[in-house]
């Protein structure tokens, strides 16, 4: 009875479940076709680049790394002081070396090379540059003025002040020896040599001797404060890269010839050979007691060798100078305090070592931080490598990047020509779009430099005028044109890759801010920001209309953008002109009040970003357009923003310059 019960119990289940069963697969199969319609017509999403998360600016350490070319060390009224001529300018220090004080005012070129103090004034010092200027301070570094532009656009390789005669100066350069009888208020060519000349030193108790070093002839010789010069005996020491001249030793001078020492001690007729002491490590500099001439340093690529009998036995003089990574260090210069002999001072890129027992030991005594000092006129990224960028610094020359920021090369740094020296203020510069080895520099003199070589040489492309080349253009779709708006002097063209300039649409105004091209249509547009507002022209700067008026920036749209954008300092309803309605007005007062607003950027990595500096309190971001704007993060306040740079395929790589260097986008990872 019982089983019949639970058998008739279990086929009543299976009855009822078979209806179920089916109004549940009737509505999965429902729930899946709806989906799949879902799929259907919802659009593919398309891979997108990822985008910066704000967070910081971090400065990068160049291009001014403030590399020593020079150290003096004076004692004036008992209180000793050291300059340091760098990458960067010259500093001084009051303590020993082991803080550093920027003295730059005035001095409008930062690449020192030498350095020289007068005997009678110590407060009266001198400063050769890179690109051959001569500059003169009074109250020991706190002011600079550069009396005389009479010198050749070569580098001052040597600077001496007669010790006699302190009206009476000495220069070298590579082409040669010039003289002052006024301190540096005029110069006079004093010795042509038939190469190179890459060193000089003046005997200090007998200053109208004077030996310089060339580059394949070997050393010549003056006995009359250089109104004339004779060859010294051929022999070893040829290509001659230093030369020093001991106090009291009479006769003596050493040489570093092809990074081994010789010495002479019948006044330059024999050398010898005096360095077999050591391994194949190349000398880089040497200093002598000026107490005590047995006292004999050199300073090599790994390290140091020192002397106290006169170079018949020698040690290494190395603990403490190290690197980081436990290497020895590459001495490039060596000083012996003339006060207290026992404290010797020895550079290395930037850094300053300093001994107390006479070169025993060591210690890292500071670093020269020069980056502050980098005031940036031009940047400009290769619009074909992401990694690329070019940065014109005011009183340095040109600078190229092929790792992001990471390192800096000067450019030109090589280049007997002298065009790219003439011109410490470049401030314009353009890549060629189609061929971005080709790079044009504009000058605040309103010169056009040309380089081929992706900048390891130069050439004076042409005149423009007289007057600041605010911005230069290449027009991609006709290379050998070119554009160059000015201060002053209003916009410029010229068909023959920037030999000849002809004057274009005076009547956009004279103060051209920036220039920019759209490519993309039929006809390439050229945009000009004036004083006056924007101006449009679609035949090569022929005829101007005004596009917009009370606009004082604009990014005209690139491929995969909509629309233009547009700055203005008054509200976007007073905007007027033919472009009103095409462009995304951004008022100044509404994105960064109190703040003026440059360089209005899109991406070309992602053309839904944009970004605009705004003007000491950082660089301005937009995700979707234009239609919203945010901080890209803080390290920015209260510098001077001057130019915006854009990796072309990294939208989180981005450079800015500014009046104390450049600053990198740093963003935060892993969110």
């Amino acid at each position: 009875m019982d089983n019949q019960s639970a058998v008739g119990r279990t086929q009543w289940l299976q009855k009822r479940m078979v209806p179920i069963v089916a109004i549940l697969a009737l509505v999965l199969l429902t729930l899946w076709v709806w989906k799949q319609r879902v799929i259907l017509s919802s659009p593919v999403p398309t891979p997108t680049m990822p985008t910066p998360t704000p967070q910081q600016w971090l400065q990068l350490s160049a291009p001014f790394d403030g590399k020593i070319h020079a150290l003096i060390v004076e004692d004036p009224d008992g209180v000793r002081l050291l300059y340091a001529g760098t990458d960067g300018g010259v500093f001084k220090s009051e303590d020993e070396g082991r803080t550093w004080i920027a003295c730059n005012n005035g001095l409008h070129d930062r690449l020192i090379r030498a350095l020289a103090i007068d005997p009678d004034e110590p407060r009266l010092l001198y400063a050769g540059t890179w690109n051959g200027k001569v500059y003169v301070s009074t109250d020991g570094g706190n002011q600079w003025k550069q009396p005389s532009e009479q010198l050749s656009p070569y580098e001052i390789r040597a600077l001496y002040v007669h010790t006699f005669n302190p009206q009476k100066l000495y220069a070298a350069t590579p082409m040669g020896v010039f003289t002052s009888t006024d301190r540096g208020q005029r110069w006079y060519p004093a010795g042509d040599f038939t190469s190179t000349l890459q060193c000089m030193a003046m005997d200090l108790e007998q200053p109208d001797t004077l030996y310089v070093g060339t580059s394949a002839y070997g050393i010549y010789k003056s006995t009359d404060g250089a109104l004339t010069w004779f060859p010294l005996p051929y022999n070893d020491p040829v290509d001659v890269l230093a030369l020093t001249v001991p106090p009291r030793a009479r006769n003596t001078a050493y040489a570093i010839s092809r990074g081994k020492v010789f010495k002479t001690e019948e006044a330059g007729v024999f050398w010898k050979y005096v360095d077999s002491y050591r391994d194949t490590a190349e000398a880089r500099c040497l200093a002598v007691n000026p107490k005590n001439p047995q006292e004999v340093y050199v300073g090599v690529q790994d390290g140091l060798y020192k002397s106290i009998d006169g170079r018949k036995s020698w040690f290494r003089s190395e603990t403490g100078l190290k690197n980081p990574d436990g290497q020895p260090v590459d001495v490039q210069i060596i000083v012996v305090d003339p006060i207290k002999t026992n404290i010797v001072y020895a550079c290395s890129g930037n850094r300053l070592f300093v001994s107390e027992d006479a070169g025993h030991t060591w210690e890292l005594r500071s670093a020269i931080k020069a980056s502050s000092e980098a005031n940036i006129l031009a940047l400009e990224t290769d619009p074909k490598d992401g990694q690329t960028f070019y940065a014109s610094v005011a009183g340095g020359g040109l600078y190229k990047t092929t790792n992001g920021g990471d390192e800096w090369q000067h450019l030109g740094e090589d280049d007997l020509t002298a065009v790219i020296r003439s011109f410490q203020q470049i401030t314009a510069i353009e890549v060629n779009p189609l061929e971005s080895r080709i790079i044009c520099a504009g000058t605040k003199e309103g010169v056009v430099l040309k380089s081929s070589d992706g900048g390891m040489t130069w050439t004076l492309a042409g005149a423009v005028t007289e007057a600041l080349i605010s911005s230069i253009v290449i027009d991609p779709e006709q290379p050998t044109r070119l554009y160059a708006g000015t201060q002053g002097k209003g916009m410029y063209r010229s068909d023959d890759e920037g030999k000849n300039w002809v004057q274009k649409g005076e009547e956009i105004g004279t103060n051209v801010q920036r220039l920019v091209l759209d490519p993309r249509g039929p006809e390439t547009i050229i945009y000009a920001v004036t004083e006056r507002g924007v101006f449009l022209s679609r035949d090569n700067g022929e005829s101007w209309q005004q596009y917009l008026i009370g606009a004082s920036d604009v990014a005209p749209p690139i491929k995969g953008s909509l629309r233009a954008f547009a700055i203005t300092q008054v509200g976007a309803e007073q905007v007027q002109g033919q472009g009103r309605d095409e462009v995304v007005i951004l008022p100044q007062s509404k994105l960064a009040p109190g703040s003026e607003l440059r360089q209005l950027t899109v991406s070309k990595a992602m053309p839904n970003l944009a970004y605009v500096l705004a003007n000491r309190q950082g660089v301005l971001w937009s995700q979707d357009g234009g239609i919203s704007w945010s901080s890209l993060g803080s390290g920015l306040e209260g510098l001077e923003l001057r130019a915006l740079a854009l990796s072309p395929d990294d939208p989180e790589l981005i450079l800015v310059g500014t009046d104390k260097g450049i600053y990198r986008y740093q963003p935060r990872k892993g969110q």
